[in-house]
């Protein structure tokens, strides 16, 4: 037995090594835990309204409105809705960390996880108490890979995650034989499903399983039929996986997620034709082996542009290589003891499948953090292959006592410099201007990323610095609403009103399903004195996003301006909060009874508020000024004392405490 071997034989030993690995893991993550919400958790987490309140979660199982404000964007992922509505729920607010670590804790399941499917795929092809110190350090491969870091730290792509360790525990529950009899394995696709589209990919995935570990049928018998009965036997096996898998994706597509009739699309989404598509993801799988082999070109947004033609240099090279991955599967499954290598190959392209093969319309041809389920595919192929290398080898590596040290030592290194590697993404993900910036340099050809690292330059009242990374943005993209919503919030800052209402004009027009566009012209009108209009656009907003946490309210208070009389304004309000009747709602109705001086009623609507939901700070802050306007003090400072224990950066609060503490004192 060799060196390696005699270690991984030791029981103590191996439970050591699997602490050390999720230590490691930690260690390496360690750092990201305060990462802030970007891109696309915006619309899906931070202004939706919808995870506010938990008793909310029944409703994001009956439709994709649920899921974000921005309806481009929207997606049948009802467990992913309800991870968000549960760690808000947890926080009491909108805390970045509660949310990483739920979905860091997943992660060290799901590697967990990783760790036994590991191990059972091997001992099907050759016993050995190696294969559990081979898994382990499979899983501390995978688990500290660098380009990971893109999804743990994106919080809303906790669906990548989280479906794909739905997606192990299928796996885990077939391999059982008492789960498998009782198909538990469909419940746990379903969830898989759920969270994200490609947890549809478990019952192709399950069939090679089935396929080369279960019938003994290479990927050669079952394209010249000499295995028939094996193959069907096969089939007949993963026939419920298949149906499970395929049946809920279909049932979701034509039935839950509504055919889009108005172009909502329009501007943002990538248009092709299959073939241009499908000839253009050869050069994105390329890009995503590199990335597997040495992640140096990671980027919370890539720039990739479709490829005009076939006869392409880069198009041909990919070629080349994804048809030399493909005969390597072929070759490799011919053999027991080498089909976890085919099996490897064809879970990475089974598992990019769904956005490798064209759609109509897809956002982003290219996404870093689309590798984390693929990945597991290629580690299953990289670490037998190695395994099968040193088995071949043994004898002679035994001979020379250095030589399984410096190959421990080699290991060590790579999972160190991975997990440097994972530590510095997180340093990356740490701010909006490292991420942008970081985006920008790694892709300079990508709007998106120039105009986000502009957001943070414009933030800091640095216009002059902002407007290049916005005219690269508009250059790109001239029809995306975004760009020109924030060109026209740039201009207005600058000074150039005329110009500004322009651009908030043109994200209106090129975009108009996107509520935003609506929203900040609104902002804009009213600043200029058209409040008439900016209603006019808010309730547009409302009705395109009604999910919105802050749209329903900034409409009840401009329509609270708007009445001739104290009558009619509080009547606009009312009528505005029983048509809304969330805590915002009441909030702002508040806020109406507030400026007419009906305190006691200001107090009432604050009290139905906190029905929906107790930790309202703005709440209590609300009734503290009505006790503090009737000089009530002693219930006003008990009102603001709850306020600013909710939210102890809450200044407001605090000045209507001192308030009433020191008239307390008089």
């Amino acid at each position: 037995m060799s060196r390696i071997g005699s270690f991984a034989a030791n029981g103590a030993n191996l439970k050591k090594i699997g602490i050390a690995v999720l230590l490691f893991v930690c260690l390496a993550y360690s750092n990201h835990f305060t990462s802030g919400f970007e891109f696309d958790d915006f619309h899906s987490i931070v202004n939706n309204e919808y995870i506010r309140d938990i008793k909310n979660i029944p409703l994001f199982f009956t439709g994709i409105k649920y899921s974000g404000t921005n309806p481009g964007n929207q997606g049948y992922r009802p467990v992913l809705v309800t991870q968000n509505a549960i760690d808000y729920w947890l926080a009491g607010e909108l805390n970045p960390i509660y949310f990483h670590a739920h979905i860091f804790l997943t992660y060290l399941i799901l590697l967990v996880f990783l760790f036994f499917f590991f191990k059972n795929i091997f001992n099907v092809v050759l016993p050995n108490k190696q294969n559990n110190l081979i898994a382990w350090m499979a899983v501390a491969f995978y688990g500290l890979h660098a380009a990971n870091a893109e999804t743990i730290n994106y919080i809303c792509m906790r669906s990548d995650s989280f479906s794909t360790l739905c997606f192990l525990a299928s796996f885990l529950l077939y391999m059982i034989p008492v789960t498998k009899k009782y198909y538990l394995y469909i419940f746990t696709v379903a969830l898989a499903i759920g969270s994200k589209e490609t947890g549809a990919m478990f019952g192709p995935v399950l069939f090679f399983y089935i396929l080369f570990f279960e019938e003994d049928v290479s990927l050669v018998e079952l394209i010249t039929f000499k295995k028939i009965r094996s193959t069907l036997s096969a089939l007949k096996k993963a026939t419920p996986a298949l149906l499970g898998s395929f049946g809920i994706f279909f049932l979701i597509r034509s039935i839950v997620i509504p055919s889009a009739d108005e172009p909502i699309f329009a501007g943002t989404m990538t248009l092709a034709s299959e073939w241009q598509y499908f000839y253009s993801e050869w050069v994105i799988i390329v890009h995503y082996i590199g990335n597997f082999i040495l992640p140096l070109d990671l980027s919370a947004d890539p720039d990739f542009w479709l490829i005009d033609s076939v006869i392409n240099s880069r198009v041909l090279l990919a070629l080349c290589l994804l048809l030399a991955l493909v005969v390597v599967a072929f070759v490799t499954s011919g053999k027991k003891e080498t089909r976890p290598i085919s099996f490897g190959i064809l879970w990475f392209f089974i598992a990019l499948a769904p956005t490798t093969f064209y759609f109509g319309t897809i956002g982003q041809m290219i996404n870093d953090h689309r590798t984390f389920f693929p990945y597991i595919g290629l580690v299953i192929s990289l670490s037998w292959w190695l395994r099968l290398l040193y088995l071949r080898y043994e004898e002679k590596i035994n001979a020379h006592a250095y030589l399984p040290k410096v190959l421990v030592g080699v290991y060590l290194l790579v999972i160190s410099l991975h997990a440097y590697g994972t530590y510095q993404r997180n340093i990356v993900w740490s701010s909006s201007e490292t991420l942008w910036y970081d985006a920008t340099v790694k892709s300079p050809k990508n709007g998106r990323a120039a105009m986000n690292y502009g957001l943070t330059l414009m933030a800091k009242g640095k216009y002059e610095e902002t407007l290049p990374y916005f005219k690269q943005c508009l250059e790109a993209m001239p029809y995306w609403a975004y760009i020109n919503i924030n060109m026209g919030i740039l201009r207005n800052a600058m000074g150039f009103p005329a110009e500004a209402e322009q651009y908030f004009k043109n994200a209106v027009r090129y975009q108009p399903f996107v509520p935003d566009g609506h929203y900040y012209y609104a902002q804009w009108l009213q600043k200029n004195g058209r409040t008439e209009e900016a209603i006019t656009e808010m309730k547009e907003a409302v009705r395109i996003s009604p999910g919105h946490a802050g749209f329903a309210q900034y409409l009840a208070e401009l329509q609270a301006t708007t009445g001739s009389t104290k009558e009619e304004r509080i009547k606009k309000a009312e009528e505005f909060a029983a048509s809304h009747p969330t805590a915002g709602g009441y909030i702002q109705l508040s806020l109406s009874y507030y400026k007419e001086e009906m305190y006691l009623e200001c107090i009432k609507a604050c009290e139905k508020a906190l029905e929906l939901d107790p930790n309202s700070a703005i709440a209590y802050n609300n009734i503290c000024s009505s006790y503090n306007a009737m000089q009530q003090w002693e219930k006003a400072a008990l009102a603001c004392s709850k306020a600013v224990k909710l939210d102890t950066s809450f200044q407001l609060a605090k000045n209507n405490l001192n308030w009433a503490r020191q008239n307390l004192k008089k």
